[in-house]
């Protein structure tokens, strides 16, 4: 459906920066969308210094009513410029798309439809299929399905507190606007920020193993475990569970198992901030349970990008389309 006169049921919100090699492929890949409804694309571009502006500028002309451009004379950073677009959105559903990552058919529809039919549902991923810089696919994120280690198809505040490497790829997500508490801040803040509070009053989360996206992983950009070791993202998760356990002091024992993997992560790859998580682990005076400690084991091991590396490099050569 391509009426652009009719109040959209679906919001896709696109958050990008300097990725002229990559945005068109991603609102492409939005607009030829296939659905039974009206749906809009909300385009932010921080003040990009490449060609992205200009392709973003071009989809809104070619696409007038169904695709708005945000274009920020100044760079604001990604919160801001994500909230710039995620305040727009009109839909009754509001899906996530980075810049960088692009959509495979059947992504709204399915979405969508899982939405529809489960109105506890506050925020809902699919699964995507990891791209890499020689053109080799497989899926992942997570690399190993969420059904491998948790039997409940529903995940509730506790859960997503607890098992944050269980979340889905942010470009694989669809959340329920109604649902939605954060509108404005100063603080720079983190997609699990953003996906517990759908969750913290009531509802829970799902996940679709089916991959409906595709997620560029390059080794010379900045990896998922990279980001979650930086200093900046580091404090920010720190600042989210102190707000949080504030004022719901029940996650207590999942922070702390949390803080745990958190520990074992910088651990592992020699990230800071060891000592200020230990600290937060102290004051959310928990024990996790040992399953709570058996499993996110697990998903650390199973979710790491070296074994994503080494899954590629058993991989010939590929002729991938998707580029």
């Amino acid at each position: 459906m391509n009426g652009t006169d009719m109040t959209p049921k679906v919001s896709v919100c696109v958050v990008t920066y300097n990725q002229e090699r990559y945005i068109a492929k991603c609102l492409q890949s939005i607009v030829d969308q296939e659905t039974d409804f009206p749906f809009e694309v909300i385009v932010g571009d921080d003040a990009s210094t490449d060609g992205t502006r200009a392709i973003v500028r071009d989809f809104a002309e070619r696409y007038p009513g169904k695709v708005t451009a945000v274009l920020h004379e100044t760079n604001v950073g990604p919160t801001q410029n994500y909230l710039s677009v995620h305040n727009l959105a009109r839909g009754a559903y509001v899906a996530h798309v980075d810049g960088d990552d692009y959509c495979l058919p059947g992504k709204l529809a399915r979405l969508a439809s899982h939405l529809d039919q489960q109105p506890d549902c506050r925020i809902a991923w699919h699964r995507m299929i990891i791209l890499n810089e020689r053109g080799q696919t497989a899926v992942g994120m997570p690399l190993v399905p969420v059904s491998n280690f948790i039997a409940s198809e529903r995940l509730t505040a506790a859960d997503l507190a607890k098992y944050y490497g269980l979340t889905g790829c942010h470009s694989g997500s669809m959340y329920r606007r109604a649902a939605r508490k954060i509108w404005t801040t100063d603080d720079e803040i983190l997609d699990y920020f953003l996906t517990l509070s759908f969750c913290i009053d009531g509802g829970y989360a799902s996940y679709i193993d089916e991959p409906y996206g595709v997620y560029r992983f390059f080794s010379t950009d900045i990896t998922l475990t990279k980001v979650k070791g930086a200093m900046a993202v580091g404090l920010g998760k720190l600042g989210m569970m102190r707000q949080f356990l504030a004022s719901n002091p029940e996650l207590s024992r999942a922070f702390a198992a949390q803080c745990l993997l958190e520990i074992l992560i910088r651990a592992y790859f020699g990230y800071p901030l060891k000592r200020e998580y230990w600290k937060m682990f102290l004051a959310c005076r928990r024990i996790p349970l040992p399953s709570d400690l058996w499993l996110i084991g697990r998903v650390f091991m199973a979710n790491r990008n070296t074994r994503l590396r080494a899954a590629f490099e058993s991989l010939p050569p590929s002729q991938s389309a998707l580029v």
